[in-house]
């Protein structure tokens, strides 16, 4: 974590949770702008800085990142407003919904105007997709990706600049028998969705327990594969510094147990304790105080969330990453080393790429020599680079045994 890096989260905590400001040198004004574009937290940045930035930046240099900060509250208003348009949609129509992530998460920020917003993502029952889709249409949508069947949702846009995501499930959920249980609890977010009113918007959220859930499955989902930014762990913080200890037990200690991902929200939660100044909380320290969980765990995950930004924005090599670290479709993190689970991430695209070698094993080195060729193409038409393949490995490896210590699905 550098100087920039640990004044900006001082800064996110002081305007998520009061805590003291601190003061910043002109030096770090620019760097730090960069950086919370980088992390998705600009509106929060800028909005806390906004008179120092005007007064320290040139003119022009103002301007730019004053007119950035206005294309994130345009933005984020028509986001409100389609949020609406979609509760007016769905239920004139009689399509049970659920509205997921952006708005659901930004109700819980001192200001959800504060908190970046960007696509509507939204659930529907699998069986209404058809119906859900005819009505997007007809009100000036057109699908723009994910319709194929086994895809968990469908985008579609409308110009200028609309994204609507129609989701059958989340990201996140694992296969094997904790998936099942996952998934059938997913499949419970509609029906015990509450309407709510956010900014004089009026739409359905899911209950406390579906959001938090969703939440953190979407967090391990991205943060396992090309990574999360600081704006995934400031949305788990300020859900979390919303309820008491005993109401965040009560709601959902026994399924996160269950479900393997208890202690993760634990980890999550002492982040935000550490790093932002959020609200102690009993359920999570006493991971600390068990000897379950180590400062240096907590150091490392947070330099790894740093270090890639939002989705991956600073380090595109974290997508080459992803096939050594973790095995996408089960999205889990295995114990085994870089080199077994890239070799098991090979074997899956083969028999994927290849349907007769899923039937015929013994053809799996063919396989091999096939993908190969493929990569050598690439590499000949100079679309994809052959440099920093030894560094990549180092930090896949790294990356890998962050991420096993949190024992994702395991209960």
């Amino acid at each position: 974590m550098n100087n920039v890096q640990a004044l900006l989260l001082q800064i996110v905590g002081g305007a998520l949770f009061g805590r003291d400001m601190p003061a910043v040198d002109e030096q770090y004004i620019e760097p730090l702008l960069k950086e919370s574009k980088s992390q998705a937290v600009y509106s929060l940045l800028f909005n806390t800085l906004e008179s120092q930035i005007k007064s320290v930046l040139s003119g022009e240099k103002a301007e730019q990142y004053s007119e950035m900060n206005l294309m994130h509250a345009i933005a984020c208003t028509r986001n409100f407003d389609e949020h609406g348009e979609l509760h007016e949609l769905m239920t004139s129509c009689q399509i049970p919904y659920v509205v997921i992530k952006g708005l659901a998460s930004a109700m819980y920020y001192p200001e959800p105007s504060l908190r970046n917003m960007g696509d509507v993502d939204f659930l529907v029952d699998p069986s209404d997709m058809t119906r859900a889709g005819e009505v997007l249409e007809q009100a000036g949508f057109a699908i723009d990706h994910g319709d194929e069947d086994d895809g968990i949702h469908v985008a579609y846009t409308r110009p200028p600049m609309s994204i609507w995501e129609m989701h059958r499930s989340v990201n996140g959920v694992p296969s094997g028998e904790i998936g099942k249980l996952i998934e059938a609890e997913v499949g419970r977010t509609i029906e015990t969705a509450v309407e709510k009113t956010c900014d004089g918007v009026l739409c359905r959220v899911p209950d406390r327990f579906h959001h938090g859930l969703i939440m953190l499955l979407h967090t391990a989902s991205h943060l396992t594969s090309e990574g999360v930014g600081l704006r995934h762990l400031c949305d788990w913080v300020v859900f979390v510094s919303d309820l008491s200890d005993a109401e965040f037990r009560e709601i959902f200690e026994k399924k996160l147990k269950e479900f393997g991902l208890w202690k993760f929200a634990q980890v999550l939660t002492l982040l935000g304790i550490k790093y932002l100044g959020a609200p102690k909380r009993v359920w999570a320290i006493e991971a600390i105080e068990r000897k379950e969980v180590s400062s240096e765990q907590l150091e490392s995950l947070m330099n790894d969330i740093l270090s890639g930004g939002n989705f991956g924005f600073k380090d595109m090599n974290r997508y080459r990453e992803i096939k050594y670290i973790s095995d996408r479709g089960e999205r889990t993190v295995s114990s085994d080393g870089i080199i077994k689970q890239g070799f098991r991430t090979l074997n899956k695209k083969v028999i994927e790429d290849y349907k007769a070698i899923d039937k015929h094993r013994f053809l799996l080195p063919i396989g091999y020599l096939a993908e190969g060729g493929k990569y050598i193409g690439l590499l000949i038409t100079g679309r994809r680079k052959s440099s920093g393949t030894k560094q990549m490995l180092k930090e896949a490896a790294q990356r890998k045994k962050v991420y096993s210590s949190l024992r994702l699905f395991e209960k």
